[in-house]
């Protein structure tokens, strides 16, 4: 039997340079920061000072006031990017589409910083009384899954997926192969996180992992460039509705792109420490190119992971090098963290969003705050404005701590092939 085609039908975005796909495009597009001074908490006592926060975000413009009232924030910005996806796909999940609908979600941080700012301090003092009732159902992560089928009546599978930043990637992936093998019809896919709080900033900045510059918060995130010190940390959620190309085809819905392939690898080498070489990378792509029936030839932009660490960023440049060989100095690459910061398990998801995007208007976004070159980074990485290109087909990647990688491709989707 043919294997089912996937396409991208709707995208849902609450990102620190905007709510919304429009809000999220004009502003990557213009090379516009969200990295800021934190409002959130007091961060006199950290080295830094830095991130980007999504502001601006009401919650029960996307739920009603009881579940705003309960739901963590990562759990939060999942229904609001779910519902944003829903309706710019024009797809309606009745009761007939329910059962055949999936949902396969991300997290990493999931809601430690709610239950930290609900319930520690209280059981500390007071003991199990003490506690927040919905505590114990509020932090995991697969609760952000599950909010959004309670939300949306969605009875087909609901997988929580958690692989730090590649988790957007992988649950695009694990969806894609569930509407392939037939298990659905249509899957919301997509990664959320909230790690904008005092334990676990203060965790990242004993890791040695974020910038410490402080005086230009706009500076901060600045991937492949030589003074690159560290990244900056992110918030949100990007949901995105996939679906079989003949359902979708059907009902006269916008397709975005196609799904062409997809592969992962680990690194195995420790928690911090990463294949600088880029040959677990090279892999993971060279294996996504082999899933897409490619060649390097026929990728046309990369959208990459580029967190502003002073290591991964030259992993992924070997790693485009050494998986795309002398055309990987051809393809304008990007990396959208350099406005949006690193917003852990979200980066996949919103990178393919950006992608999609791209591909609609033909625009390649910047890599901002390029300023000094570093000749260990030496490939094409649109610096500082936006590009007119002709695009077709894009790769995304990624790179977690703990040595996972992940690659996808997508491209425009062919209605005769």
């Amino acid at each position: 039997m043919r294997r089912r085609r996937v396409v991208i039908t709707g995208l849902g975005i609450v990102a620190p340079n905007g709510i919304g796909k429009n809000a999220f495009w004009r502003s990557l597009i213009a090379g516009e920061s969200a990295v800021d001074f934190i409002t959130s908490f007091d961060t006199s006592a950290y080295p830094c000072k830095v991130a980007a926060e999504v502001k601006n975000f009401h919650p029960t413009d996307f739920m009603n006031a009881r579940t705003a009232k309960v739901a963590g924030r990562f759990s939060q910005f999942a229904i609001a990017a779910t519902r944003l996806a829903l309706e710019d796909s024009k797809l309606s999940i009745d009761s007939s589409l329910s059962p055949s609908t999936s949902i396969c979600y991300g997290t990493s941080v999931n809601g430690a910083g709610d239950i930290a700012a609900k319930s520690a301090d209280a059981f500390r003092l007071n003991g199990v009384k003490a506690l927040d009732p919905w505590a114990a159902l509020e932090y995991p992560p697969h609760a952000a899954a599950s909010y959004v089928a309670i939300e949306f009546g969605i009875k087909g599978p609901a997988v929580s997926v958690s692989s730090n930043c590649c988790t957007g990637i992988d649950a695009i992936a694990l969806g894609t192969s569930q509407i392939q093998s037939n298990v659905a019809s249509v899957a919301l896919v997509g990664a959320c996180d909230a790690p904008l709080f005092p334990l676990s900033f203060a965790g990242f900045c004993a890791l040695g992992a974020l910038s410490k510059r402080s005086k230009d918060p706009q500076k901060a995130s600045r991937p492949y460039d030589l003074l690159r010190d560290g990244l900056v940390l992110g918030e949100g959620a990007a949901t995105l509705v996939l679906e079989d190309f003949e359902y979708a085809t059907a009902r006269g819905a916008k397709i975005y792109a196609e799904v062409l392939g997809h592969a992962g690898a680990s690194e195995a080498i420790g928690m911090r420490k990463g294949d600088i070489e880029g040959a677990v990378m090279a892999t993971a792509i060279r294996r996504a190119l082999a899933a897409a029936a490619l060649a390097p030839e026929d990728i046309d932009h990369i959208n990459a992971h580029g967190s502003s660490l002073p290591d991964y960023d030259v992993c992924d440049t070997n790693g485009f090098k050494k998986s795309l060989g002398s055309h990987a100095y051809k393809i304008p690459i990007t990396s959208i963290k350099s406005m949006i910061g690193q917003p852990v398990s979200a980066a996949g998801a919103f990178q393919t969003a950006a992608a999609c995007l791209s591909l609609e208007a033909q625009f390649v976004p910047p890599t901002i705050n390029q300023e000094v070159r570093d000749l260990r980074c030496d490939l094409d990485y649109v610096p500082n404005a936006a590009r007119i290109a002709r695009l077709n087909r894009i790769l995304i990647n990624g790179h977690s701590f703990g040595g996972s990688v992940a690659a996808l491709v997508i491209g425009k989707a062919d209605p005769t092939n």
